[in-house]
């Protein structure tokens, strides 16, 4: 009776063996997958959390006039990125490190867009600067320029300095978010030589696949290029090669220990035909020109006819191309795009105006290369011209007045004394033809513009150009619905119309 008693017992004690030496042999089995199967895959798992590849910005290239000035230098600066994969994830949490920083850096967390629809403007306006209002939001900058998980997002650059320092005093509530010290462009003469160094900046969100389509070149998509001027035409010579730098970082995503490093190699200086302080001097003398004038704008440039070096090129009225250095603010840019002088507008290269008396150059060229005049063919001016009517050509009442700038008149000229002399009448005639002398006419007028370069661009390579026109009867039909007469050829022969 004992026995039998004692036989379940034994039963149910083999069984709980079984059970034992069956869970021990699961959790060797788990551990032989996970310290010796998976083990690489963990591994690297592990390293990625704590190493990043990180690359190092190149020193962007020094600009300088053509005796060695100095335009253009890099200072340091504080710029905040974000680390995706070091925020929260619980969104409450995310939602809390974002605002904060948004507060820190007078950003919007989102655009407005994406906040409440019921909000009106004038009540935003009423509680966000206008800069966070109007510029990317946080969530935008980290929906447009992740490349991945642990690739920093650059949110802000040129903060300012307070704002950095609390960053990182906070940097424990703020999870993902980095403080680093990069160059910052700083324009020494500042709206001196602003329309002609242009600025950097980040490529814009529109242009962001076209940069990093061409890999050879390595760029990212919160890369600083050049956007305008010697900036963007020189931006593969002055933007440098990147550096790399293998990095450990703590569950902060903050820098503990550099593992290996290759440093990035600076960019090229570029110097430049420009005189300083010969722009100087003619902006000088062109603010002067614009006061007895009462003009708003005004343009001047100064070129070596030996080389075509340009020796000075002023615009204005101009503008501060360092409030661009950095990232410009919402209410700087509103106000430099909404000014009816336009100082933003380069007028010696954008800018199209009638080329005046030193065009006659050209239409004397034409008359003499189509045997039109020749050296000796004389044009009599007496100070104003009547071109009779074509309806009514014997009612001089009727007739269209053309006059010369000088209203007594030349006399009889040659070629050679109404180019010295700048007659109107010469080339009106020359140009237009009068009575039974047949002139140039707009088609061959027209060939020879091209000839010598108009209508085309210069090759100056700053971004912006103007091609300028040549006109023709065609171009006025599609414009004005009208069609070319004498007195167009007569305006266009000497560089006016």
């Amino acid at each position: 009776m004992g026995m039998m008693d004692d036989k379940p017992v034994r039963v149910r004690f083999a069984l709980f063996r079984l059970i034992v030496i069956l869970g021990f042999t699961v959790l060797l089995l788990r551990l032989w997958q996970l310290q010796v199967i998976s083990a690489q895959e963990f591994r690297l798992k592990a390293d990625r959390n704590r190493f990043r590849l990180v690359p190092i910005s190149a020193p962007r290239g020094i600009i300088y006039d053509r005796f060695g000035r100095q335009l253009v230098r890099n200072v340091p600066s504080f710029s905040v990125s974000i680390v995706p994969a070091g925020l929260p994830e619980e969104p409450t949490e995310r939602q809390a490190v974002l605002e904060r920083l948004g507060n820190l850096l007078q950003m919007p967390v989102k655009s407005p867009a994406q906040q409440d629809e019921t909000i009106t403007e004038t009540e935003e306006l009423a509680s966000v600067p206008v800069r966070g209002l109007r510029g990317p939001s946080l969530e935008q900058l980290l929906q447009e320029r992740a490349r991945g998980p642990y690739t920093p997002v650059n949110i802000a650059d040129n903060i300012d300095r307070q704002a950095a320092f609390i960053i990182e005093e906070e940097h424990l509530k703020l999870p993902g978010v980095i403080v680093e010290a990069k160059p910052l462009r700083q324009y020494l003469d500042g709206p001196l030589t602003a329309h002609i160094l242009g600025y950097v900046g980040r490529i814009p969100s529109e242009r962001i696949q076209d940069y990093i389509a061409d890999e050879q070149k390595g760029y990212a998509p919160d890369d600083l290029v050049g956007l305008t001027g010697v900036e963007l035409m020189m931006e593969d010579a002055l933007r440098g090669i990147k550096g790399q730098k293998h990095i450990e970082v703590d569950a902060y995503e903050r820098e503990v220990a550099v593992i290996a490093s290759s440093p990035p190699v600076p960019g090229h200086n570029v110097i430049l035909t420009i005189d300083l302080e010969l722009q100087r001097v003619a902006e000088e003398a062109l603010r002067e020109g614009m006061r007895q004038a009462g003009s708003l704008a005004g343009v001047v440039a100064a070129m070596d006819p030996r080389s075509g070096e340009i020796l000075a090129m002023v615009s204005l009225p101009a503008y501060d191309n360092n409030l661009f250095s950095g990232g410009i603010s919402y209410d700087d840019y509103v106000k430099l795009s909404s000014d009816q002088s336009h100082p933003l507008l380069n007028r010696a290269i954008s800018g199209q105006y009638p080329p005046g008396s030193s065009f006659k150059i050209v239409t004397a060229s034409a008359a003499l290369q189509e045997h039109v005049i020749d050296r000796s063919t004389t044009i009599r001016c007496e100070g104003i011209l009547l071109l009779p009517n074509k309806y009514y050509p014997d009612d001089l009442s009727l007739a269209q007045k053309f006059r010369c700038w000088v209203p007594s008149g030349h006399g009889s000229l040659n070629v050679v004394g109404a180019l010295q002399h700048s007659c109107d009448i010469f080339f009106y005639e020359v140009a237009g033809g009068y009575r039974d002398f047949v002139g140039l006419g707009i088609d061959r007028l027209g060939k020879y513009m091209r000839m010598f370069g108009f209508g085309e661009p210069t090759g100056i390579g700053l971004s912006g150009e103007a091609t300028g026109l040549v006109p023709s009867d065609r171009w006025k039909r599609q414009n004005y619905g009208e069609g070319w007469v004498t007195g167009d050829t007569y305006n266009a022969g000497i560089g006016q119309g």
